[in-house]
């Protein structure tokens, strides 16, 4: 909507002149200008009236919305622990890792995940993993719009954050930044966490007003696992019983799924989020999202850890997740250029149960938006006869590097390529050393780099 003709709207930013990719209900894309003024979008429209207090020249270049990534732990062990088989991924190097971790790894993993974020055109994330205060302090300074969820694991003691720990964090940070970070419960998965912690955190939650993230039916061995010791339930069935699935629910991968749990899911609400990159390099499936989303299931799409993708860059992740519906279900018309870029903003958003505030470019949306410069050859050739090719060319062709400019809350977080809020000057420095301090700890270091 524009504003009247005859008075202008008075901005804090206007950016102007780019390829709007609205996302919204009717995915509009039209030449024009996106309005904010504080943290919300104003104006939405072509040539608007407006008097800003600063302006950004988006003329060459795509406007979206910030991609809202709905599956992520800020790891630092980045092409460490590469080309294992599963179980020597995950007994031998990951689990001692996780349980070596002090505070400050975690810090230095948020600032280097966070600023990838930022780089890479991601507005909001969900971070599931160890010490959360140390993340959440990096975000309350990044200004990324971040949900933490602490890592519960009870079985084994050590990897993971404790029921006690994980509500001690909620309590802390619930309303501490209340229109830009959150606080949930993160149980690790059914077969990490007790029943009696499940249900606790479950209650509890309620009573709180927190959602809760989890990671379910990810592989066949948790499908075996749960049915044993359920009478025969499926992973989502026997959650059901445990926490009671609702909106406040949010499931990570959610690859072996019957039918039935789709429909447990939608009829719930509860939201799914897909991590293909992480899945394919694991052996661990494809999720069913084309049948998910015809059933009703809110799904959004996650790069789950730079362990497992090994980057952030929803641009690739959202392309890896058109091209795996594609072969899986052999059909080149499944998820399409503007369903894909959906997944991405709009149904992540929608999975997190922030759809009503970002996902889109809409008028009363918070201004979470990115400028994706579309100069470089491999964004080329742009074709413009009564529509263009610039939605095709951003999912087929474009990649983090491309985006310029990121903007969240109306706070313009990274212009021109160079991050505002975060100081990465010497990352060698900042990351490398926590990480081989990190890797001692856990003694895998010997084990993996020795001669």
């Amino acid at each position: 909507m524009s504003p009247s003709t005859d008075s202008r709207l008075a901005a804090d930013l206007l950016i102007r002149g780019g390829y709007v990719v609205t996302v919204d209900q009717g995915d509009r894309s039209f030449f024009g200008d996106v309005a904010i003024a504080n943290s919300t979008i104003v104006a939405v429209g072509a040539n608007l009236n407006v008097e800003a207090k600063e302006t950004i020249d988006a003329r060459g270049c795509a406007v979206m919305p910030g991609f809202v990534n709905c599956h992520m732990h800020e790891t630092l062990d980045r092409g460490v622990f590469e080309d294992l088989p599963f179980t020597t991924w995950l007994n031998d190097f990951a689990l001692p890792k996780d349980t070596a971790h002090l505070p400050e790894h975690i810090r230095a993993s948020a600032l280097l995940n966070q600023a990838e974020m930022i780089l890479n055109g991601t507005t909001t994330f969900i971070d599931i993993f160890r010490f959360p205060d140390e993340a959440a302090a990096v975000a309350e300074i990044s200004g990324l719009r971040a949900i933490f969820s602490p890592q519960l694991i009870d079985d084994p003691v050590g990897p993971g954050e404790s029921f006690e720990s994980s509500l001690a964090f909620i309590e802390r940070w619930k309303d501490r930044v209340p229109d830009r970070i959150q606080a949930w419960f993160g149980p690790h998965a059914m077969y990490s966490c007790t029943e009696p912690t499940l249900r606790k955190v479950g209650k509890v939650a309620r009573e709180l007003g927190v959602g809760i993230h989890i990671h379910l039916a990810e592989t066949p061995f948790e499908v075996q696992w749960v049915a044993e010791r359920s009478g025969g339930k499926t992973p989502a069935e026997h959650l059901d019983n445990l926490i009671g699935l609702d909106s406040d629910v949010l499931a990570a991968h959610c690859i072996e799924m019957t039918a039935s749990d789709m429909d447990l899911l939608a009829r719930t609400g509860v939201g799914a989020a897909h991590c293909p990159t992480s899945n394919a390099k694991l052996g661990n499936g494809i999720a069913k999202v084309v049948e998910m989303q015809s059933r009703g299931v809110k799904v959004g799409l996650g790069t789950d850890s730079n362990m497992t993708n090994n980057n952030l860059d929803m641009f690739e992740e959202l392309r890896m997740a058109s091209l795996v519906q594609k072969q899986q279900l052999r059909d080149p018309a499944v998820m399409s250029s503007a369903q894909s870029l959906r997944l991405a903003t709009q149904g992540s958003a929608d999975a997190l149960g922030l759809g009503h505030l970002v996902g889109s470019i809409e008028v009363g949306k918070r201004a979470d938006v990115i400028v994706v410069d579309l100069s470089a050859p491999h964004t080329r050739p742009i074709v413009d006869f009564g529509r263009t090719n610039i939605v095709e060319q951003l999912v087929w062709s474009a990649n983090g590097a491309d985006v310029r400019d990121t903007i969240v809350d109306g706070k313009v977080l990274m212009r021109d390529r160079q991050i505002k809020t975060l100081r990465i000057n010497d990352l060698a420095g900042q990351v490398d050393g926590p990480l081989v301090d990190l890797l001692k700890r856990a003694n895998v270091l010997e084990k993996r780099f020795a001669d």
